[in-house]
């Protein structure tokens, strides 16, 4: 990307915050083409992809990923536009995302699923145990990530 130089002195406050919130959606994408790339890594139990790009080219993608992040940060730089500082932590992100994960297995109890159609008591147990079984999961995981705040703090 070549840089115009003294563009930051004419570019108004609309044309900077259009030019940062460009460059923040462009690494949102970098971000999702990395997720599609380490898939295979993440031992999801619902892959999406195929995994059809040999470890060859995924390294000469993830280099290309990281030098147009570089010049994205290149270009900011150049116009004078400092990155925005993160605000929210990793862990309470973490939190929030088991909160909405617990939300999501509590509704497979069967006073929930009822409103797909009967549930008959044998299935209203299995799904009782699988909500507890699942919830008991999260629930330590939560402790984990709690573990890892307290002995860190």
């Amino acid at each position: 990307m070549a840089s115009s130089g003294g563009s930051a002195e004419t570019l108004n406050e609309h044309h900077r915050r259009r030019l940062l919130v460009t460059c923040q959606h462009i690494d949102g994408m970098l971000s999702e083409l990395e997720a599609v790339l380490n898939q295979s890594a993440s031992k999801s139990a619902f892959p999406k992809y195929i995994d059809d790009i040999p470890s060859v080219r995924q390294r000469r993608i993830e280099e290309r990923i990281a030098r147009v992040r570089v010049q994205l940060t290149r270009v900011l730089e150049d116009q004078g536009i400092p990155p925005p500082i993160p605000f929210v932590s990793a862990s309470h992100a973490v939190h929030v995302s088991l909160r909405f994960m617990n939300v999501s297995v509590e509704e497979l109890r069967p006073k929930y699923m009822r409103g797909y159609g009967e549930v008959p008591v044998e299935a209203a147990n299995d799904l009782n145990g699988i909500a507890d079984e699942l919830q008991e999961t999260i629930r330590e995981l939560e402790r984990e990530v709690s573990r890892e705040e307290n002995n860190e703090s």
